[in-house]
């Protein structure tokens, strides 16, 4: 995942050049809706990236958890305390 800094300086670019496409939209062509289309596509590919970002560390996260139980729990500390439990009692 990339950091935050390089993070907030793509937003930082994305914003001053999504201002100046909405600046020549106005100024020099004299129709805004084409500078919006310009604008929102920029932006959904962003949060495109992002989105693909954030599947990818769900994944991630979901293959650990997959390995640690199919170790079974002896590289880090088990959770489970079944064993630590009253036995049911049948009444």
């Amino acid at each position: 995942m990339p950091s935050s800094m390089n993070d907030r300086t793509l937003r930082a670019g994305l914003t001053v050049f999504s201002v100046l496409v909405l600046a020549y939209s106005l100024v020099i062509v004299q129709q805004i809706l084409l500078g919006l289309v310009v604008i929102v596509a920029l932006w959904s590919v962003y949060l495109f990236y992002h989105f693909i970002l954030v599947l990818a560390r769900i994944a991630s996260s979901l293959e650990q958890l997959a390995y640690q139980r199919a170790d079974g729990g002896r590289q880090t500390q088990s959770t489970d305390r079944s064993s630590e439990r009253e036995p049911e009692r049948e009444y």
